[in-house]
């Protein structure tokens, strides 16, 4: 029997990330060195790009082994540069797993579904709007895959098969992830390299996270409809025998989780934080939550380490991809490659390169499927571009979100879609067929949504 020819492999992030690193260096030996001028805010002066070899004392660039040691270091520069963000991202990772332990977020979801178990349409819509408010407020991602196992038995019994499962949970949460309020691994890290405050331009947000919510719950209710087959007997959820009730303590840790985030909503508000302060805040919620739990002191600082080597990867994604931005600076060719592209995007109309950017940060996903790892890697080249553009950098914060969020649901390098797949039983081919469609639906809907915020200069 002749051996099945192998699938290409996608090289793991890091090995993309340091080849970039490379590539950063090796354009340096024949991109030439420039700066612009800068104000008090680090924002690009437009019309004060210069070249060093115009420059009265032109800077000395790092050649042969100064270069390589250079690219050594990156990362480490890169990592120590970020190092707020990092801690952020960890904290936040601990505090989730915290709460996933006390078992409220689960009793939550399955609790609405449960509860509306003979009116599917209505399952589907509940339990895809708890998703996408998941993705909005922290970011649910690849928390997601544990729910599919909990769906498929459910969507079985009535009559439909686990592609519904898979897409109730991936779109719901990936609707929220890229129309995303105050999403910390998205929102929070681009808004924060941008030089922006925290929680910023929400009212927009928040807009286009209802209409999308809209358009992935008809989405998902129209397809599903495609996938009906005869209801398997012995797969409905009991809910006396499950046990899940959403208990007093379930319902004070979610409410322990909602204060949290009106806190920090109005420290950011009155006080300007930032993400030490807002980590510092859902330390609180996680300790806080693990006590309402009657977790002890020990299973609340497993649980919290747990949830931060889940996230270890993603902040270190972060870290490294920043060192390209330290290369690309060290080696002064980073105001090149804004000076070039500002070039040939100055002559377009700004909503058309608004949605450019968004269409960039789309490709890009497919190679870099991390969130808070892209706007590290892409946001200190945007948000200044589009100082030098005329667009607004929270313009470009929000091209970056839906860049990144609307193919999260069908790129097979993205954890949360392959692992969903998986856990379902699910082929991507069967996945790609049932939800090719609705990434039509969003792309019009981000060049829609983007350009009415040109329009009204969101900012």
């Amino acid at each position: 029997m002749p051996e099945s020819p192998r699938k290409p492999r996608i090289p793991h992030v890091y090995a993309i990330i340091f080849s970039l690193v490379v590539i950063t260096a090796l354009l340096s030996l024949v991109v030439p060195g420039g700066s612009y001028e800068r104000d008090d805010d680090n924002r690009v002066l437009p019309g004060t790009f210069t070249y060093d070899r115009d420059a009265a004392e032109p800077a000395e660039r790092p050649r042969g082994w100064a270069l390589l040691f250079d690219v050594l270091e990156a990362p480490l520069k890169g990592i120590v540069g970020v190092a707020d963000i990092i801690a952020f991202i960890l904290v936040v990772g601990g505090t989730f797993k915290v709460m996933e332990r006390s078992g409220a977020f689960d009793a939550l979801v399955r609790f609405t579904v449960l509860k509306l178990s003979h009116r599917e349409s209505w399952v589907f819509a509940a339990a895809m709007l708890l998703f996408s408010i998941g993705g909005a407020v922290f970011g649910m991602s690849e928390e997601v895959i544990p729910f599919v196992l909990l769906l498929v038995p459910l969507v079985r019994a009535l009559g439909y098969e686990p592609v519904v499962a898979v897409a109730v949970p991936v779109v719901g949460s990936g609707v929220g992830f890229a129309g995303a309020m105050i999403n910390p691994f998205t929102v929070q890290v681009a808004q924060g390299i941008s030089g922006l405050e925290p929680m910023s331009g929400w009212q927009f947000r928040t807009v286009a996270w209802v209409l999308l919510t809209v358009i992935g719950i008809v989405f998902v209710l129209w397809r599903s409809r495609t996938a009906r087959m005869e209801p398997e007997a012995g797969h409905a959820f009991d809910v006396e025998k499950d046990g899940v009730h959403l208990t007093w303590t379930h319902t004070a840790v979610l409410l322990t989780f909602v204060a949290g985030i009106f806190v920090v909503m109005w420290g950011i508000n009155a006080y300007h934080w930032y993400v030490i302060e807002i980590g510092a805040v859902f330390l609180g919620v996680g300790i806080a939550a693990g006590f309402i739990a009657r977790l002890s002191g020990s299973d609340i600082a497993r649980s919290f380490v747990a949830g931060a080597r889940d996230l270890l990867s993603a902040a270190l994604v972060v870290g490294l991809a920043r060192g390209i931005v330290v290369v690309a600076s060290d080696t002064r060719i980073l105001d090149t490659v804004l000076h070039g592209m500002s070039t040939a995007l100055r002559p377009l109309p700004g909503a058309l390169s608004l949605n450019l950017m968004f269409i960039f940060q789309s490709c890009l996903n497919f190679f870099l499927p991390s969130g808070s790892g892209q706007a590290a890697l892409t946001m200190p080249i945007m948000a200044p571009l589009a100082d030098l553009v005329g667009l607004t950098r929270q313009m470009a914060v929000l091209a970056f979100q839906f860049g990144d969020g609307f193919s999260n649901m069908i790129i097979p390098t993205g954890v949360m879609l392959m692992g969903s797949l998986e856990a379902a039983k699910v082929p991507y081919e069967r996945w790609f067929r049932f939800g090719w469609v609705l990434q039509i639906w969003l792309f019009a809907f981000g060049m829609l949504a983007l350009t009415i915020a040109y329009t009204l200069g969101y900012s």
